[in-house]
């Protein structure tokens, strides 16, 4: 009798009994310990990043075949790096911007 008084009521059983019926679904871990699925995350990751740094090397080591080709690659790497320090120094605020400015032969 409150069922049909109430008919949000029985609309809102029907709905908690669906959910209720769908919960194995969401059960992400699959029962295991916490702990060995994040492992497992980062185990992952780890090979990703390994298996991409082989993919973008791997075109380097033919330019080693040649000598000229060799030198030009290692120049090419190392002004990377410097730039990629340089500018990750002035972003995080590591060094001011008038130290890099003097080394460049632009004095302020």
């Amino acid at each position: 009798a409150l069922a049909l008084a109430l008919p949000e009521a029985s609309h809102a059983q029907e709905a908690h009994s669906s959910i209720t019926a769908l919960q194995p679904q969401f059960d992400v871990a699959g029962g295991e310990d916490l702990l060995t699925n994040i492992a497992r995350y980062g185990r992952y990751f780890i090979t990703v990043m390994l298996g991409t740094g082989y993919v973008m090397l791997r075109p380097l080591a033919g330019a080693f075949k040649n000598p000229l080709s060799g030198i030009l690659a290692t120049v090419g790497l190392i002004g990377g790096a410097v730039l990629l320090k340089f500018t990750l120094e002035l972003m995080l605020g590591v060094t001011d911007a008038g130290r890099h400015l003097i080394l460049l032969g632009n004095f302020p």
